[in-house]
């Protein structure tokens, strides 16, 4: 028994926290953190966040300096100023950017700036705080940080007070170990820029651009990854010269005209905001997955008679768009997209009186645009579920092939959904499965569900002569 009672007293304590915590720093303190190999040290810091490598720095003396071979260097709010202690008002919020300043200065001096990986800052800064970032800058390039970000979004002032990012600072030589570079809210003149060797990622978020960018895109000869967002001086993205490497590019809510590259390697294309910019992305023919997203009206047509010229090699295409009218001269064929297998669409439509009763049956048009299409999914925010079906004959059956799965999201009983589900019904000759959603994201109210649903079930369902209607 006495034996027994030993081995449980000996696992009660190697199972108590506080005594799991004292053999822990026991064991820290017998360890001389500095006198291990570099590539150990390396990894151990690696597989923590900066904060906790300098929480492990408090519990003796070796792992006092731990944190200054930390490799992933993040400065933000949470990761600088401690939980509770930021301040509010003018006075004290000057005094927080002090303290966050001066924080980041003492690390930055006192890291061994020897392989670090990430250098990120996201804080409120501006111009005033020049001398300090460009510091922070000139320690990226020192230390050969391959993923540098600067992030000060939380900044609402205006342009002209935004930080210029010293591109005078790079050259050929020091930035060829850069791969990534993010930017928020700063000012950059691409002329500044010399050029980045190594770079793969390049992400500009409201930044202030004060000359076309097309300099530093042939300055950048293995660029990847391509995002713009909220960038105003952007009006034209251009490019005189193949972007061989470029595989992803994104713009949004640019007041953007035209984009025009030659990017033979390009796999995926998002863009969001107006309707009146001109794509000439002709030549991307490995292009397999498009977002277009458009934020006014009168662009359904745009659809059927724009995109699939500029992308016609595209395989999986998502839409978000206005309908108002019908589309001009609605039972001609429409242009074919001879590679779409994936198509989804976010449409928000007007009521019938504006609109007219065909201005959802047109959807049916995609079925014929795309006679290899597998999966439909269609997400409608449909103002009005009193409108009348529109006349069978306005558009001709016409059998497809392929299309497998459907879904429909935001069907609330409106006379052109009705038709629409029944055309698939009818035409849809390998058709699988078919998702009914009366509720769906943007229609909450109550009664255009239960309305929806009623429809479904006394419309559709007596159509559905293979059982491949769901009802959710």
């Amino acid at each position: 028994m006495s034996s027994i009672s030993a081995r449980r007293a000996d696992m009660d304590n190697r199972n108590c926290p506080a005594k799991k915590k004292r053999r822990l720093t026991l064991g820290l303190q017998s360890l001389n953190f500095l006198s291990l190999p570099e590539d150990i040290v390396l990894r151990i810091t690696a597989g923590i966040t900066l904060k906790e490598a300098v929480r492990i720095s408090a519990v003796c003396s070796n792992l006092r300096k731990a944190w200054i071979h930390h490799p992933n260097l993040d400065f933000d709010i949470s990761t600088v100023l401690a939980k509770g202690n930021q301040c509010s008002g003018r006075y004290n919020r000057v005094m927080d950017i002090k303290r966050f300043i001066d924080t980041v200065n003492f690390i930055l001096r006192e890291h061994s700036g020897f392989a670090v990986n990430r250098l990120a800052v996201k804080f409120e800064l501006h111009k005033e705080h020049a001398n300090d970032i460009d510091g922070w800058v000139y320690f990226a390039i020192a230390s050969k940080a391959r993923v540098v970000v600067l992030n000060f979004s939380p900044y609402l002032g205006p342009y002209d007070n935004y930080y210029n990012f010293p591109g005078h600072l790079f050259n050929n030589q020091n930035s060829s170990h850069l791969q990534v570079l993010q930017l928020d809210r700063v000012t950059l003149d691409p002329n500044d820029l010399h050029g980045f060797s190594n770079l793969r990622t390049l992400s500009l978020e409201r930044v202030l651009l004060l000359q076309d960018l097309q300099y530093l895109l042939l300055k950048c000869p293995v660029l990847e990854r391509l995002s713009i967002c909220l960038c105003p001086e952007l009006h034209d993205l251009y490019a005189a010269e193949p972007l061989q490497q470029l595989k992803f590019l994104c713009v949004q809510y640019c007041d953007i005209s035209k984009i025009d590259l030659h990017a033979p390697n390009l796999i995926a294309f998002e863009y969001r905001g107006n309707s009146n910019v001109f794509f000439a992305l002709k030549e991307c023919l490995k292009l397999q997955t498009a977002t277009i997203a458009f934020h006014v009206a009168e662009n359904i047509g745009y659809v059927f008679t724009e995109i699939p010229v500029v992308l016609p090699h595209v395989e999986t295409l998502h839409v978000e768009v206005h309908v108002n009218t019908q589309i001009h001269g609605f039972a001609k064929a429409p242009l074919r997209f001879l590679y779409l297998r994936h198509f989804s669409m976010k449409i928000i439509l007007a009521g019938a009186k504006r609109s007219g009763k065909n201005s959802i049956l047109q959807l049916a048009y995609i079925l014929e645009a795309a006679p290899f299409l597998v999966d439909l999914h269609l997400d409608m925010n449909c103002g009005s579920f009193c409108e009348y079906p529109p006349k069978r004959d306005v558009i001709a059956d016409r059998r497809h092939h392929n299309l497998k799965q459907a879904c429909i999201i935001g069907f609330n009983g409106n006379g052109g959904q009705v038709a629409l589900v029944k055309y698939i019904l009818r035409n849809a000759v390998q058709l699988e499965r078919m998702v009914i959603d009366p509720g769906g994201k943007a229609v909450v109210q109550w009664m255009r569900e239960h309305i929806g649903r009623i429809s479904a079930k006394s419309e559709l369902v007596p159509r559905d002569r293979k059982g491949v209607l769901t009802i959710l």
